[in-house]
C-alpha cells in the first residue's frame, strides 16, 4: 500500500509567503501610483484638475459639496473622473491627477466659492480728473461662481484673480473719474452719492463678463489729491 506524498515544510512556507509577497508588492505599487498621480488637498483650499490644452475642468476637490453636476464635464474624461471621485471618497485629502503633461492642477482659497468671499486691495495711482489727479485705494470683495469655473479658467487661467481684478479696477476707475472733479472723490459723502454707484455697476459687469468673477462689494478706502495738481 503506497503512502500519499507529504509536502515538505519549506514548500508549505513558500505556498503561504508567495501570496503575501504578491499582495505586499501590489500594495506598494498602488501606494506609489497614488503618491505620484495625486496631490494633497488643504481643507481651506479647493484644488482644480484641468486639461491644459482645452482649458476644461476635469474635477475639483469640492465637487461633492458644491454640486458637481453644475460643473460642465467632457465625456472623454469619465474614467479619470470616476477614479478621482473614488480616491476623494477614500481619503478626502488627496485628488487624482492623470499621469500626463496634458493635465495640470491649481489651487484657489475655498473662500472664493462661499459668501462673503475674498477681498483684494488695489492701489490705483495717478488717476486723471478734471482738475488734477488722485491716488485711490480700493477694496473689492468677490466670489467665483462654482458653475463658472470653466469660463474662469478660459478667461483668467490657472491662477487667483487678484491681478485681473487690480487691472480692471484701474481701468474702470480711470474711465469713471475722467470727467469728475477731485473734490467729488475726496469727499466720502459726495463720492458715495456721485461716483460709487456707476463705478461699482461698471466694475461688476466687466469682471463677470470678462473673467467670471462676481463682485459682492466695492469700498474706496482712501482718495488722496496728488501734490501739484
Amino acid at each position: 500500500m503506497s503512502s500519499a506524498p507529504v509536502a515538505s515544510p519549506s514548500k508549505e512556507r513558500v505556498g503561504v509567503l508567495l501570496p503575501l509577497a504578491v499582495a505586499a508588492a501590489g500594495a506598494l505599487c498602488l501606494w506609489k501610483v497614488i503618491q505620484t498621480c495625486s496631490v494633497p488637498v488643504h481643507p481651506r483650499c479647493v484644488s482644480v484638475v484641468y486639461d491644459t490644452r482645452r482649458k476644461t475642468v476635469l474635477c475639483t476637490s469640492a465637487d461633492r459639496e458644491m454640486r458637481a453636476d453644475a460643473l460642465p464635464r467632457v465625456v472623454h474624461f469619465s474614467p479619470a473622473l470616476y477614479l478621482s471621485s473614488a480616491l476623494m471618497y477614500c481619503s478626502r485629502t488627496r485628488l487624482f491627477v492623470p499621469p500626463s503633461s496634458f493635465f495640470g492642477v491649481f489651487t484657489l482659497p475655498r473662500g472664493v466659492f462661499e459668501e462673503p468671499g475674498e477681498a483684494v486691495n488695489c492701489a490705483v495711482e495717478g488717476i486723471a480728473v478734471s482738475d488734477g489727479s488722485v491716488n485711490m485705494m480700493v477694496t473689492v470683495f468677490y466670489t467665483i461662481p462654482f458653475e463658472q469655473m470653466e469660463r474662469y479658467l478660459a478667461a483668467v487661467g490657472p491662477v487667483p484673480p487678484n491681478e485681473v481684478i487690480a487691472k480692471t479696477v484701474a481701468h474702470v476707475a480711470r474711465l469713471r473719474c475722467a470727467e469728475l472733479s477731485a473734490g467729488i472723490l475726496l469727499s466720502k459723502n459726495r463720492r458715495d452719492g456721485v461716483f460709487m454707484g456707476p463705478f461699482k455697476e461698471h466694475l461688476t459687469w466687466k469682471l463677470m463678463s470678462e473673467a467670471a468673477v462676481a463682485v459682492s462689494d466695492v469700498v474706496v478706502e482712501q482718495a488722496i489729491l496728488l501734490e501739484g495738481s
